[in-house]
């Protein structure tokens, strides 16, 4: 964007000291929710870049912890400033009977402090009433989670095409009907339609449409400057080996339309 004119660099100066001041009080911020076992942790660790521990057979979050993570911002006066971004990741409910009131006390009181929720579920359970009993306990917090299905590429036939890093043809229509059913069935706890976003942690995929849904999902009053750092590529979360051909392949009429059609795959358009 050309800020050449006195008029145009005195806006972006008052507008960039605004947000700076906005986010130095209450950074963006994130939580990411559920149940244990359904790769909160590594989703976190795999959107920022962090090391939070993670385990495939115990719980390892007891706390509310926060990973702070700058981006940056790619559209209006301010483009190219680096905003925070705190992505909090919490203990997961249903661990122990003990634990539980503990652990939903937390919620209730670090929830309400972020601007938006993700809720995992994984793709791989069926047996989701203790999802739907939290998510009744949480009714304050409703209008705020963003729903993600999580450990897509485990959905049988197990055929996960790692060619292209996306689930086979079966798969494909196995998670898009997991993804209905826990819809209607969340929906029915919360009195209001919700909607699933697939996402594979481990394999890097879906997170951009998963991430522009939660951006998309902030409070109106904060919604201007989440509304600057949504405006990345899908190039972003494409495997590293495939991002040239298929960033080649989206643009330009010469384009081969096998890149061109993985784009939209890669963006969430199946």
């Amino acid at each position: 964007m050309n800020m050449g004119s006195k008029e145009d660099q005195e806006m972006r100066r008052k507008i960039l000291a605004e947000l700076q001041e906005e986010l130095r009080r209450k950074p963006l911020t994130i939580g990411v929710v559920g149940v244990s076992g359904v790769g909160k942790s590594t989703l976190v660790n795999t959107m920022c870049k962090t090391d939070l521990p993670t385990s495939p057979t115990v719980a390892c979050t007891r706390e509310f912890e926060s990973q702070d993570v700058s981006i940056t911002v790619r559209g209006g006066v301010v483009e190219g400033y680096r905003a925070k971004l705190r992505v909090v990741d919490a203990p997961g409910l249903g661990e122990s009977v003990e634990q539980d009131p503990g652990y939903l006390e937390m919620y209730r009181r670090e929830l309400p402090k972020c601007d938006v929720v993700l809720w995992l579920s994984a793709a791989r359970n069926r047996a989701i009433a203790l999802e739907q009993q939290y998510l009744a306990e949480l009714v304050g917090v409703n209008d705020r989670i963003v729903f993600g299905l999580s450990q897509v590429d485990l959905v049988d036939p197990l055929d996960w095409n790692t060619e292209v890093n996306l689930p086979s043809g079966e798969q494909r229509k196995n998670i898009q009907e997991i993804c209905r059913d826990r819809s209607e069935r969340f929906s029915a706890t919360i009195g209001s339609t919700v909607e699933f976003v697939p996402v594979s942690a481990g394999r890097r995929y879906n997170l951009q449409p998963l991430f522009s849904a939660l951006l998309e999902r902030a409070p109106d009053e904060r919604a201007w400057i989440f509304s600057g750092v949504k405006a990345f590529t899908a190039g972003d979360w494409v495997p590293e080996k495939y991002r040239g051909k298929v960033m080649r392949g989206s643009g330009g009429a010469g384009s081969s339309s096998k890149w061109a059609s993985l784009l939209k795959l890669f963006q969430g358009k199946w």
